[in-house]
Parts: C-alpha cells; structure tokens; sequence
C-alpha cells in the first residue's frame, strides 16, 4: 500500500509537470470579448501603476506589473487573419498614445500572461516534492478521494476577486487586467485534461509502466493544440471561430465559488468522451511522440476528426457562454 501511495504522488508530480494549458489563450479570449453585444470592447483606458497587495507569492521577476505594450515588449500580428476578420483598428507599430490602450488589446495580452512564466514562485523543497511543477499546479485541478490536487479553481477566484476590487476602486485597467488572468484559469479548468489526467485502468497502469507518462502526456497536449489547429489551420476554421463569436452569454445565478466547481463538473464529465476519440485518431503517436499539424491536417482529411469536432464545438459553446457571463458580470457589477 505504502509503494502505491508513493507511486501515486509522483503520478500527480508528473501529471502537474505535463499540464500546461490550453492553447491560443490570447486571440480565443479576445474573440469572446469582441462578440458581446453591447460590450465597449474598444474603449480606451489609461494605463495605471500597479498598487496591489496579494497573498500569493511569485517568484521575483516573474510576475510582471507594468505594461507590455507601452514598454515594446509586447508585438501583435497585425497579419493574424483572426484580427483581420473582426476589423479592429490596430494601433500602427503598437503606439499608444495618451497613456491608454484599448480593452479588446488587454484581453489578447494579458489572458496568456500566465503561461508565459508569471506562476513560477520561490524554489520550495516541499511544494517540489509533493505538488511538482508551480506553474502547472496553478492551472491544474485534481480531486482523488477527499483530497484535493492543484489550485486552478483558486486561481481563478484569486483573479476575479483582484478584478472586482479593481474596477471598485475605479481602475479600470487593472479590472481588465486582473479580469483576462482568470479568463485563462477559466479555459484551462474547461480543458477536460486539466482536471483528468486519465482514466481509472490508466492511472493504475502508469504505477507500474512509465510508458503510460509519455502516452498521457502526449494526450493532453493533442487536446491542447487542437485548439489552435481548429482556430488557424482547420477547414472548419471559420465556423469554429463564428461558434465562439455566436454564443450567448450565460449568467449563472450562483457564486463565483460555485461556478467554477461547475465548470470544473462539467469538464470533468465531457474528458471521458473526448480522450477515447484522442486515442482513436492518434493512438499510436500518442505513445511515441507529440501530435503535430500535419498529424491533424490528415486526420480530418479522412473524417477521423468530426466525432472529436462535434464534441469540442460542445464543450467550447458552454466555455465561451460562460466566459462571456463572467466579463458582463464582474465589468457591470463591479461599477
């Protein structure tokens, strides 16, 4: 029994290493907000100072509080064929006059931000040991029994609190700012491989045969670059971009605690589905190798995507219904 339990946390210390997140945070969040009705996605607001205090804590260096853009740190693809649809006009070479920038450019920056090293902390011998990864534990969840793995679902409350309280104080940038952090935790914990690193005879398996780690692995980031596949190089790219585009907002009358566990519930139940069709189509890559675009190119050039399709246009109509929810309601609440 001892061996197993040993064996199990350093499934969930891999499992924490290996879960990143779902890819093309940016342009899929800015999609989201740029299809709310009656939402003022190009409004400019002025860049403020950031005067916050926060319990948690961030390794020194990675957890970046002034602008981006302002800096010249940050270049947007004025090419991006994503951009180019909605007609937005993008500021030339990225200068920002007066001090401001418009929301719709907060939300495609700062919603990747936390990929992009900010959820590395301190070095912690214990929290390496028991948890892994820092980055991957805040992006992940993971529920076994009566105890609880990883604190994506805090993550976002963490953010979605900061977001309130700025837009309360009346900064508005750092609203936005704050906002488009808890987007990202929001579209990682509806990546059923966020909160499901596989199924029961799996897990079971990977105690005994590490070949299981590369094939699980290799599984979650398919389902992850699945997402920029269908956004940029699918035939289906423009009805998938139309879907997310299309969506009404769904308000849940419930607290934000409450929500996320939904969410969390129902990307929970929707894995079991989506992974058999992963190991359908890609079964034998998955144990050797990552999933590339030439790899998905094929396979739905033979048909073997569209039970994968259907099932993800799903689960991203309720994910981007949500998400749109919770902009309306933290920008209008908070007012």
């Amino acid at each position: 029994m001892k061996f197993c339990i040993k064996k199990l946390i350093i499934f969930l210390v891999l499992f924490g290493k290996m879960a990143f997140s779902w890819s093309s945070h940016g342009v899929f969040t800015f999609l989201i907000a740029t299809s709310i009705d009656g939402f003022d996605y190009s409004k400019q607001v002025e860049i403020s100072e950031y005067s916050y205090s926060e319990s948690r804590n961030y390794k020194p260096g990675r957890y970046i509080t002034y602008d981006l853009v302002q800096e010249g740190e940050k270049k947007i693809d004025r090419e991006d064929d994503v951009l180019q649809e909605t007609g937005i006009e993008i500021v030339p070479d990225l200068v920002l006059s007066d001090g401001k920038i418009p929301v719709w450019m907060i939300f495609l920056i700062y919603s990747s931000l936390p990929d992009n090293g900010m959820d590395f902390v301190e070095d912690n011998f214990f929290a390496s040991l028991f948890l892994g990864q820092t980055q991957a534990n805040r992006h992940g969840y993971f529920k076994l029994s009566f105890f609880e793995y990883f604190e994506g679902d805090k993550s976002f409350l963490h953010f979605l609190r900061m977001s309130k309280n700025a837009f309360n104080k009346g900064d508005t940038y750092w609203g936005y700012r704050f906002l488009a952090y808890a987007l990202h935790y929001l579209e990682d914990l509806m990546q059923p491989y966020h909160v499901r690193p596989g199924t029961v005879p799996e897990m079971i398996t990977y105690l005994f045969d590490g070949r299981m780690k590369t094939f699980l692995r290799n599984a979650h980031s398919a389902y992850d670059d699945y997402m920029t596949f269908l956004l940029y190089f699918s035939d289906y790219k423009h009805d998938f971009r139309e879907l997310i585009k299309s969506s009404k907002p769904l308000i849940l009358p419930v607290s934000d605690e409450q929500l996320i566990y939904e969410a969390i519930v129902y990307s929970y139940t929707s894995f079991f589905a989506i992974h058999e069709e992963i190991k359908k189509v890609f079964g034998n890559i998955l144990s050797e190798r990552r999933v590339r675009v030439e790899d998905f190119q094929k396979a739905e050039e033979e048909g073997k995507l569209d039970n994968l399709y259907e099932l993800t246009k799903k689960l991203v109509s309720t994910l981007t219904s949500l998400a749109k929810g919770v902009i309306i309601t933290t920008v209008l609440t908070s007012k």
